[in-house]
């Protein structure tokens, strides 16, 4: 089914492609608007080229057999979906999809539905939609074969390097900011200006409101609002499409006190913005309208 190294960089762009196409359409139909799915910038999405290039080479020996292909099927795109899911949330700490809420998971990595439609999925490949594209293929010169599959390349690697750099990066303020928390968090438990009871992130916007704040708890405060203004400004276009992509994305190393605290200062920073947004136009409605 593929013959050289040319035919299997083309088709693992191909097959990218394709699942691109198919994923983006199953989440932009669910949420009405369209939805960049893709890990990635381009558009592509890489387990769905590496999967299709495993299926057809490892799935040849038995392609006669619809059962076998079927069968084989889900356990290769199985494994292959598993492994994705654990390697990208050691690299960076986050889970990107989880199918907890599904029967029949493990580990919220893989689950029985997803795996069957993986089988039908390659099923409809291998006799449907490979042979026609594998015959053009076929017919691509070697010489422009290759030149095309190196400039994907380094449009791909490009791609690769911008977003891994700046996931690697919010990890690693993310990590400073948790640093600040637990020294935070240690500093208050001398303080009784708001109840135990009180979520975290409440009591350290009552410091913040206090006109008696003790010195070192507003240097901490003061040290983690500017590191979290300052993360929007870093790589903001590559993390907001994927907080887009993958809405439910979860960051298992930090704490739930953190993620609250991110998100209220987010918040209030937002609504700062857009009231002082408001009061500038306000500001030129009156003047044009003297």
């Amino acid at each position: 089914m593929i013959e050289t190294p040319a035919q299997a960089v083309i088709l693992f762009f191909i097959y990218s492609f394709l699942g691109w196409v198919c994923e983006c359409l199953y989440c932009s139909i669910g949420q009405r608007k369209w939805i960049n799915r893709g890990f990635l910038a381009g558009p592509y999405c890489p387990i769905y080229g590496f999967g299709g290039v495993f299926v057809l080479t490892l799935l040849e020996p038995v392609a006669d057999s619809y059962g076998m292909v079927f069968l084989w099927g889900v356990v290769i795109t199985s494994t292959l979906e598993y492994l994705t899911s654990f390697v990208m949330e050691k690299m960076f700490h986050t889970r990107w999809w989880d199918y907890s809420r599904y029967r029949f998971n493990l580990n919220g990595r893989i689950c029985l539905l997803n795996s069957t439609l993986f089988g039908l999925m390659c099923l409809f490949v291998v006799y449907v939609i490979h042979p026609p594209i594998y015959n053009a293929v076929q017919r691509i010169p070697l010489p422009l074969l290759w030149a095309v599959n190196a400039a994907l390349l380094i449009y791909f690697s490009t791609d690769v390097f911008k977003t891994v750099h700046a996931l690697l990066r919010r990890n690693k303020e993310f990590v400073e900011l948790e640093k600040c928390m637990q020294e935070l968090r240690e500093a208050m438990k001398n303080v009784d200006q708001v109840g135990e009871d009180v979520p975290f992130y409440e009591r350290i916007q009552a410091v913040m409101d206090s006109t008696d704040a003790d010195e070192q708890l507003s240097a901490i405060i003061d040290k983690m609002v500017s590191r979290i203004d300052l993360i929007p400004k870093r790589t903001f276009k590559i993390r907001s499409r994927l907080n887009k992509a993958f809405p439910h994305q979860v960051n298992r190393e930090f704490s739930n006190e953190f993620r609250a605290w991110v998100d209220q200062t987010r918040n209030r920073t937002k609504k700062a913005i857009n009231d002082k947004k408001e009061a500038i136009a306000e500001k030129i409605e009156n003047t044009l309208g003297r």
